[in-house]
């Protein structure tokens, strides 16, 4: 069923939704419907089509009269130059989500990026493509590494510079007094006279406190006691040219231990940058040998998925394959990621194209099984009925039926059957199912009850198809006498029916015993058909008699044969 939208200079446009074709179930709508600019609104997340890609960007359209363009940059966070890996990766016609970024009297801004959307990327990490920006970061922290030596070494030479200029040789030792000299703030300090051709060091004196001083002395010259010696004057004055040549020893000695540090400083740096120049060499190398192992390993056929990324890889380049995505899902599975198993069939089921009906079957059927192992019967009936809906009804009934005695769980597969009875009643393959079934459990009388039932509801020209398929079933899970008698009973009423002969004959040769095998053959021979009929079951006798038989059973079944002919040819002469 569909919705006819308009139908215009010979074109009809339709529509599959829901909410068109059973407007009374209100039920949820995923995606509302959006026809005009004004339904749109910044920071909405949107679903369309691709139309199509351009060098000026990727056409989406959003409905059958509102298309955007989606620039590059807002399409994948990777630097792509070549406009065939778009076209690759973005079809026309792939689902996609977008979020609207802006909108305009005109415009629309959409983002197909996965900070924007929530969703995985366009383009998958494994192609190894170059984000946008990549390159001024790179620069950024080259320059940055280079700023940081240029400062460690100005530390290093201001470092070296400061140890020259104040140096402890430079200072008085501890042990010199000069009592005659005080070092004076410089606003009330006066340059000595006397001091004039002195080796530059300045020196500073009160005149108060040199008159002070001699007073003081001549105070103690007359305090002297009678009978003490006076004390030695020394006249001579402090010369300060033997502690600077003394200084001068150490301040050079001080220097060329600098730079000699300096050199060993700068000869250990050359060596590390060598060292990291080589080590830099190896390990390119070994990233060149680990690359080449991991692509030749991808290469290889025969390699088995090892990891998600690989089963990304694998579904990427084949989508439409089922088996694919059932291994993704067994492989999480075998690793008991139940909800990332889930996902897997979900993308699938959004992935694969609509055209594919049985791979998408698979896919239900594989996320039925993980339901009914792993989940709860309220699960299990939710993927159920989402089933139902978007394939055939009968084959999802008949797969969950299968899940539940493949399980053991026969109470809920009866109750499905019943269910089946009911509403697929012109079904032949529903009645025949559910007869295998009773058989299997052992239950052969209500499977001859159910053969009256599927007589009386299916039409009179499948009747004796399947009493002859219940027969067989009866065969090879019931009671063997009981599938002669309805085989017998269908050839009596139906003695023409070659293609019964023909399938009675094939159960006989395997369950029966020779004799058995040996009268049918001899009733069929002796029947009024076409001579092409006959031929095909002399033929079938003989070849059993050589078989099976002695030669005097295979001339007799030829006698026969010539009888026969000589019958017809006769008939035919009169």
């Amino acid at each position: 069923r569909c919705y006819i939208l308009s139908n215009e200079n010979g074109k009809i446009q339709l529509s599959l939704r829901q909410s068109r074709l059973n407007p009374k179930s209100h039920s949820k709508v995923e995606d509302v419907e959006i026809t005009c600019i004004q339904d749109v609104k910044k920071g909405q997340l949107v679903r369309g089509y691709v139309k199509s890609v351009t060098p000026s960007g990727v056409f989406f359209g959003l409905s059958t009269s509102l298309l955007c363009r989606i620039l590059f940059q807002n399409v994948s966070p990777y630097f792509v130059q070549k406009q065939s890996l778009y076209e690759k990766y973005l079809p026309e016609g792939k689902l996609l989500t977008a979020k609207v970024l802006g909108v305009n009297e005109k415009h629309i801004e959409l983002s197909l990026l996965p900070e924007d959307t929530g969703m995985s990327s366009v383009l998958p990490e494994s192609l190894g493509l170059p984000r946008y920006g990549a390159e001024e970061e790179e620069r950024e922290a080259k320059g940055r590494e280079k700023r940081e030596e240029l400062k460690l070494k100005t530390r290093q030479r201001r470092g070296n510079s400061e140890k020259e200029q104040i140096h402890p040789s430079c200072c008085p030792p501890p042990s010199t007094h000069l009592p005659l000299l005080q070092v004076v703030k410089p606003k009330k300090r006066k340059n000595c006279p006397a001091d004039e051709n002195d080796s530059g060091i300045e020196v500073y004196y009160r005149e108060e406190d040199d008159d002070q001083e001699e007073e003081v002395t001549r105070k103690k010259s007359k305090i002297t006691k009678p009978g003490e010696a006076p004390r030695l004057q020394v006249s001579i004055g402090f010369t300060w040219d033997e502690d600077m040549n003394a200084m001068d020893v150490p301040v050079l000695n001080q220097k060329e231990e600098s730079s000699e540090s300096e050199e060993e400083e700068e000869d250990s740096q050359s060596k590390m940058k060598k060292k990291t120049k080589k080590e830099k060499e190896l390990e390119k190398q070994k990233k060149e040998k680990e690359l080449c192992k991991i692509e030749a390993a991808l290469m290889d056929p025969s390699r088995q998925p090892q990891s998600a990324d690989d089963f990304d890889r694998l579904v990427l380049s084949s989508p439409n394959s089922s088996i694919l995505w059932l291994q993704y899902m067994a492989f999480h599975l075998q690793a008991t990621e139940i909800e990332k198993a889930r996902a897997v069939a979900e993308r699938a089921l959004k992935t694969i194209c609509f055209r594919e009906e049985q791979e998408k079957l698979n896919v239900w059927v594989a996320l039925l099984n993980l339901e009914n192992m792993y989940g709860t019967e309220e699960t299990l009936m939710k993927v159920f009925e989402r089933a139902v809906q978007y394939n055939e009804p009968l084959k999802v009934f008949q797969h969950l039926c299968d899940i539940y005695a493949n399980s053991e769980k026969y109470k809920q597969a009866e109750e499905l059957y019943h269910t089946m009875l009911k509403r697929f009643r012109q079904e032949k393959s529903v009645w025949l199912k559910y007869a295998s079934f009773l058989l299997k459990q052992g239950q052969t009388e209500a499977t001859h009850r159910l053969l009256e039932r599927a007589l009386k509801a299916l039409p009179i020209k499948e009747h004796v198809d399947v009493i002859s398929r219940f027969a067989q079933l009866e065969f090879r899970f019931g009671d063997p006498e009981h599938a002669k008698a309805l085989f017998e009973s269908t050839l009596s009423s139906y003695p023409k029916r070659t293609d019964i002969w023909s399938i009675y004959m094939d159960i006989m040769i395997k369950h029966g015993s020779q004799k058995e095998v040996r009268d049918i053959f001899e009733r069929v021979i002796h029947l009024s058909l076409a001579p092409k009929k006959m031929k095909f079951f002399f033929k079938r006798y003989l070849d059993y008699e050589e078989k099976f038989g002695t030669t005097e059973s295979v001339l007799a079944v030829k006698r026969a044969a010539l009888e026969y002919v000589e019958t017809k040819s006769s008939v035919a002469d009169t």
